[in-house]
């Protein structure tokens, strides 16, 4: 009977490594300390549910996610390496305001910034200014390769994250940055895909932001969402990319045909994708393009109305 059991006892031992290395599969305490500070200031639960399912973990990826118990939509979701150290932090709802951008400087290992909606709730009374971005400054030597951000953040928050010379990755979703905020980002060394969407807002993004996104000298893909744009008035500056750009989207942007074929004769290669007036017209975001658009680009908008 004692061979079994001695048996048994070598069999464990055997397969301890492997248990004991998934066990310390969690969380480095110093980057567990910064997350429950940022869950604290947030309102969120500061006992995180460990390797959820589903959006916005990949395939694959460790994760833990700390929740609010009143919203489930507000949350943070939190990616890390073998060693522990958090590389992503995604979500939804307002997450990151400026101190807590500050705090995410002490995060080493992190690459990628990816919130939906960075804004007080409606009818909060935290100042918008509290989430306008201009805390990134504190990650201008971080390794940060990706961001997504917007709604409460602004031309403040654009000259900081210009600042981050690792960035390759950005992404501006109905914010309130403006051709200003784009001008930061003119000869970044290593902006290599720009995305910005105006929400169909007059005189937030133009033609005149195309000057400073041309010096950009690794861009390959650009999106320019929810505007009315003109190659004179812009897309021409885009010709000192010809060979470089790979592929421009305007959708829900308003740019006539013969400018968009002007463009194509300056980069024969270029992938480009364009909307309908129709699909123009239907999108809530980007129907108010007409608002500032030409007299010209407004009857060819037209066309797409239903009879």
């Amino acid at each position: 009977m004692n061979m079994p059991i001695r048996l048994l006892a070598l069999l464990m031992i055997w397969h301890a490594p492997a248990f004991t290395q998934e066990a310390k599969l969690t969380i480095h305490l110093d980057d567990m300390k910064i997350l429950r500070q940022i869950a604290k200031h947030e309102d969120l639960n500061l006992s995180p549910d460990v390797n959820p399912m589903g959006w916005p973990l990949k395939a694959g990826e460790k994760g833990m996610r700390f929740s609010s118990n009143e919203n489930p939509r507000h949350a943070l979701t939190v990616v890390y390496d073998q060693q522990g150290r958090v590389t992503k932090l995604l979500g939804n709802g307002p997450l990151l305001c400026n101190d807590a951008l500050i705090w995410v400087a002490g995060l080493p290992e992190l690459r990628v910034i990816r919130i939906d909606h960075n804004i007080p709730a409606p009818g909060s009374k935290t100042p918008h200014e509290k989430y306008d971005g201009s805390g990134f400054a504190a990650l201008s030597t971080s390794k940060l390769e990706n961001v997504r951000i917007g709604h409460a953040f602004d031309d403040r928050g654009m000259a900081a994250l210009a600042s981050v010379a690792s960035l390759r990755a950005l992404d501006i979703c109905h914010s309130k940055a403006t051709d200003e905020g784009i001008a930061y980002f003119a000869k970044h060394p290593n902006l290599e895909e720009f995305s910005i969407s105006s929400q169909g807002r007059p005189n937030r993004v133009t033609d005149k932001a195309l000057s400073a996104i041309a010096t950009i000298s690794k861009l390959k893909r650009l999106n320019l969402h929810e505007t009315f744009l003109t190659y004179e008035g812009g897309l021409k500056h885009l010709a000192q990319l010809k060979g470089q750009l790979l592929a421009i989207s305007f959708k829900g942007s308003l740019v006539l045909p013969a400018d968009v074929e002007k463009l194509r004769r300056d980069h024969p290669s270029l992938e480009v994708v364009t909307s309908t007036p129709t699909e123009i017209l239907e999108a809530p975001n980007s129907r108010g393009v007409m608002k500032w658009a030409s007299p010209a680009a407004v009857e060819y908008l037209k066309t797409g109305e239903k009879k």
